[in-house]
């Protein structure tokens, strides 16, 4: 449902917006990303306290971690809020945004309000979705996700109808996945699950603490990553203005289906490695481990070398002759698709066994990396600078430990070091 209806509303919200506001959005969904490290990693904590608590089966442990991380998530909501409500009238949008065009000017800060107030909004809400991953129930939250997808394509429908402006496209496309996150929260806490209900009563400083120290490396982690992913549309705008970024990101939104399907495939065994290491079963991490490898890079491979063969004409079919990405551009996101599909199943391993203090560190050293190169290379040699820029971050920079950890890791933790 998210892949049909990116492909609905990319050539729909191109036509309707145009280049430049177009461009606009792309660098606000951007930024927003980048401020999901803004609940500290206490939701990724959660999820693997929460899968912990299931291999134990402790159900008043898991009381203790929903209670603990959804007050403390509503009072960071609301302190992010009150701090943007007191920076809004200084910001320059003109020079956050890099447009020009008295519209697009206009919209800018309306639009960006609109969509920081439904990023902080989930936050708190985010919970719901984690404790349906933590339970390995995953396929729950996905019909959920889906429903918004929906409610999205339904919304950015009728205020192109009505020709609502860059706010009320926001709103339907940010505000709609809430909606549904809203609404699975009533079902698992109302219906499901009732006994998970967040009470005060319930909230403990040693759980607290112990999301807090967790929810850390998953802050550093999650920040170094949202730079990583997120950068190249700021880092686009910024050296080459907002028309780059509509070229750009809609020839990646389509390589992105790649990565939807991956993560459909491994999000689960997060939760799974979580509880496999709480039952201590280290040679079904490993088997699941190798399997996910080899499944997410044939699957990556394939898609990449479809995409890459017929990319030009997918994107005139979709949304027109406005977008004509070069061959160069493709190839790299082509490749980028796998080492992306590649590094997901490695940081699914990393995630779900706690291994997380090694992984931010890497994070850390990547999206450096990253920045450095994908500006050097993208005033060297245009829009595809800032994809070489994130394949050679990646490949040597996260990858290559990546797997050099895993290896000792497995080894140590399996008899007679099999898991080498």
């Amino acid at each position: 449902m998210n892949i049909l209806t990116v492909l609905i509303t990319v050539p729909l919200t191109l036509k309707y917006l145009g280049t430049e506001r177009y461009g606009l959005w792309m660098t606000m969904s951007s930024l927003i990303v980048i401020l999901g490290f803004s609940d500290l990693g206490i939701n990724n904590g959660l999820l693997n306290g929460i899968s912990t608590a299931h291999g134990r089966e402790n159900r008043e442990l898991a009381r203790r971690y929903i209670s603990s991380a959804a007050f403390f998530l509503t009072g960071v909501a609301l302190a992010i809020g009150i701090c943007f409500a007191a920076a809004y009238p200084w910001i320059s949008w003109q020079a956050v945004f890099h447009v020009s065009s008295p519209q697009a000017l206009a919209e800018a800060g309306p639009a960006a309000a609109v969509f920081v107030a439904c990023f902080l909004l989930n936050i708190p809400f985010g919970i719901v979705g984690r404790v349906q991953l933590g339970y390995q129930e995953g396929f729950a939250s996905n019909l959920w996700a889906s429903a918004g997808s929906l409610f999205g394509l339904a919304g950015v429908l009728l205020v192109i109808r009505f020709h609502g402006s860059l706010k009320w496209l926001v709103l339907a496309m940010a505000g709609a996945p809430l909606l549904a996150q809203l609404l699975n929260g009533i079902y698992v806490f109302g219906v499901q699950r009732r006994w998970l209900l967040p009470a005060w009563s319930r909230v403990t400083a040693e759980v607290s603490k112990e999301l807090l120290h967790s929810g850390f490396a998953f802050f550093i982690l999650q920040l170094a990553i949202a730079v990583s992913y997120s950068s190249d549309n700021i880092v686009l705008a910024q050296i080459l203005g907002p028309q780059a970024v509509t070229q750009y990101s809609v020839s990646s939104r389509l390589f992105n289906i790649v990565a939807t399907v991956t993560a459909v495939l491994l999000g689960p065994l997060w939760p799974a490695y979580g509880e496999a290491l709480a039952r201590m079963d280290h040679q079904w991490m490993r088997r699941t481990l190798l399997r996910s490898v080899g499944l997410s890079v044939g699957i990556s491979v394939t898609m990449g070398v479809i995409l890459f063969s017929f990319g030009t004409r997918i994107i005139h079919l979709w949304v027109g002759n406005k977008i004509n990405p070069s061959q160069t551009l493709l190839i790299s996101l082509a490749i980028w698709c796998v080492l992306s599909s590649l590094s997901m199943a490695l940081a699914t391993f990393f995630n779900g066994a706690s291994l997380l203090s090694f992984a931010a560190k890497v994070a850390i050293w990547a999206s450096l990396a990253n920045i450095t190169l994908s500006i050097y290379l993208t005033r060297r040699i245009g829009i595809p600078g800032v994809v070489f820029g994130s394949i050679i971050a990646q490949a040597f920079f996260a990858i290559v430990p990546y797997f050099l950890y895993i290896r000792r890791y497995l080894a140590a933790a399996t008899p007679d070091g099999v898991g080498a």
